[in-house]
């Protein structure tokens, strides 16, 4: 039986505390350190001590993702216990130094249709903390591996959607499932966009890669959720079914709209989210690419692209007469 403590992990940023997990058992593991800030690390170190253990103590630091709300602090740990970091490889290069995120997703915002305004005022909301860096002890993996440890053992799942590298962890005799932001109580996850590594000029099928992922959970065996914020999730079966919900009613939304409108993702972004600023302008284009990407790729919406930017209407509408404000659509 695994022992597994929650250490609630302080963050600047609106979403609140992220909850970092020990596992205490040999060897003793700590999964989503948080972020790397002051307040943060004096909250990991105290909530350590209170279980008798220290950093030197530690065999093993694993993270979900890159966000660095979850890792900033596992480059400080590894260097300070001397103790490999666990991470997907397809998150390993977004800790490398010198890599820019917002460069790999300039194309996508360009093809939004967003204002160049808009493209400065997500630029200047910058984050509160540096990126987070790993370029000490990294033990890449890629799903399917187990972790071993005295009285148990937690199977690493490859859970992409919210990020490409995200993973969660599964203890299979146990129940017990750790869903970093793939499964959160109170918020549904953003489905990010990020370039497919394969490809740089194409968007991952992030929206996809997340209800295959949710399918996937109900087959498990869950009894308890402990996600990486907020409360645990015990009615995890309800849980996952409100995700898939969720994104199956703004899918009928999405196409509804583009019964009689021919709009570039900013356009159907700002249906939604009228009056959001800055980088939450960025989550929201973010979302508005999952749907409209999961749209096309099955036939209801078709895309065309008309000088860098996408447009999207539904499949046999956009005739003459529709409503748009800068049409790309075939008259």
């Amino acid at each position: 039986m695994l022992n597994i403590y929650k250490i609630k992990i302080p963050t600047p940023y609106p979403v609140g505390p992220v909850n970092s997990y020990l596992i205490k058992n040999r060897p003793y593991t700590l999964v989503d350190p948080g972020p790397d800030y002051p307040e943060a690390k004096e909250a990991l170190l105290e909530g350590l001590a209170a279980l008798g253990v220290a950093p030197a103590d530690l065999a093993r630091v694993v993270l979900t993702h890159s966000h660095s709300d979850h890792c900033g602090l596992a480059r400080w740990l590894s260097d300070k216990a001397g103790v490999p970091v666990y991470v997907h490889r397809l998150e390993r290069r977004k800790l490398m130094p010198g890599y820019e995120y917002y460069g790999e997703r300039l194309l996508f915002l360009r093809q939004s249709g967003l204002p160049g305004e808009v493209l400065e005022e997500i630029f200047e909301d910058t984050d509160p903390l540096e990126m987070p860096v790993l370029n000490g002890w990294v033990e890449e993996v890629q799903g399917g591996e187990v972790l071993g440890f005295e009285g148990g053992a937690l199977s690493i799942l490859h859970m992409p959607g919210h990020a490409g590298g995200h993973i969660c962890l599964y203890d299979f005799q146990q129940g017990n499932f750790f869903s970093g932001d793939f499964l959160l109580q109170e918020i549904t996850p953003n489905p990010v966009m990020e370039a497919d590594p394969a490809d740089a000029s194409r968007r991952l099928p992030v929206l996809t890669q997340y209800l295959d992922s949710l399918r996937l959970l109900k087959t498990l065996d869950l009894r308890l959720i402990w996600p990486g914020h907020g409360q645990n999730i015990e009615n995890t079966m309800e849980s996952i079914a409100r995700a898939i919900r969720h994104h199956e009613r703004r899918l009928e939304a999405v196409s509804k709209i583009l019964e009689e409108n021919c709009w570039n993702a900013y356009q159907v972004m700002r249906y939604f989210y009228p009056k959001i600023k800055g980088f939450q302008v960025f989550l929201g284009i973010s979302e508005v690419f999952a749907h409209l990407d999961y749209l096309v790729a099955g036939g209801q919406v078709i895309r065309e692209d008309r000088q860098g930017i996408s447009y999207y209407r539904k499949a046999g509408s956009c005739r003459t007469g529709d409503k748009t404000e800068t049409s790309g659509c075939h008259r």
